[in-house]
C-alpha cells in the first residue's frame, strides 16, 4: 500500500517546524544546559515518533531527507547524548513498524546526495567554529548551505516538487529561532512586559 505524499502540506510544514525546534532544544539542553534534560528526553521520544512517521507516510522526500539526516549525524558523530540516541532509535523503530503498511519509496540518489551534503555541512560547521572563523562565516555554516544547494539542485532536476521548500525552510527557521531563545531571555522579556503593563495601570483611591 503506497501512501506517498498523502499528508497535507500544512501538516508537513508544522511537523518539520516542530522537529527543527525540538532538535535544537535537545542540543541546547545537553550542550549548554539551557533547558531541562528530562524535558529534552521526552521531546526526543515525541520527535523520534514524528520523524519516523514522516519517513513512512511522506515518501520519497521525507524518507530521503530524514533518513539522510540520521546517517550524516552518525557519520559526523553528532549523536552524542542519550536524548539524540533515543530519538534516533525511536525514529528507526517507528519507520520499521509502519513500513509494511505504508510501503515508503526510497530514492537512493537523493538519499546519498542528502547524506553527503549533510555530512559536509556538519564537518565544515565544526571547522568554522573551532578555527574561530569570522562571525558571518560561522553563521552561514550554521545555516547548512550545502544541503540547501543540494535540495534546489534536485528540485531543478524534477526529483521533488518545489512546494517542499516550505517545510524544509520551516525546519531550518525553527532550528535557528530555537538557538536564539533562552529561558533567561524569555523571562527578561516577560518581566519587562509586566513592568510596562503595571506602569500603565493607575490605581485610584
Amino acid at each position: 500500500m503506497d501512501l506517498a505524499f498523502s499528508l497535507p502540506i500544512y501538516i508537513i510544514v508544522v511537523l518539520y517546524a516542530f522537529l527543527g525546534a525540538a532538535i535544537k532544544f535537545i542540543d541546547q539542553a545537553y550542550d549548554e544546559e539551557r533547558y531541562s534534560r528530562k524535558l529534552a528526553n521526552v521531546i526526543a521520544i515525541v520527535a523520534g515518533i514524528t520523524m519516523g512517521g514522516l519517513m513512512a507516510l511522506d515518501s520519497p522526500f521525507s524518507t530521503a531527507f530524514y533518513g539522510a539526516m540520521i546517517f550524516s549525524l552518525v557519520l559526523a558523530r553528532k549523536i552524542d547524548n542519550r536524548a539524540f540516541l533515543a530519538g534516533t532509535l525511536v525514529a528507526a523503530l517507528t519507520l520499521l513498524v509502519l513500513w509494511p503498511v505504508t510501503g515508503p519509496v526510497v530514492l537512493l540518489a537523493p538519499l546519498i546526495i542528502f547524506i553527503l551534503a549533510g555530512f559536509l555541512d556538519e564537518v565544515v560547521d565544526d571547522l568554522a567554529q573551532k578555527a574561530q572563523a569570522p562571525k558571518i562565516v560561522r553563521w552561514v555554516m550554521l545555516y547548512r548551505p550545502l544541503s540547501d544547494v543540494a535540495l534546489v539542485a534536485m528540485m531543478l532536476l524534477g526529483w521533488f516538487p518545489w512546494y517542499y521548500l516550505v517545510p524544509y525552510f520551516a525546519f531550518t527557521f525553527a532550528y535557528l529561532a530555537m538557538e536564539r531563545l533562552s529561558w533567561m531571555d524569555t523571562g527578561s522579556v516577560m518581566r519587562d512586559f509586566l513592568s510596562r503593563a503595571m506602569s500603565m495601570i493607575h490605581v485610584r483611591p
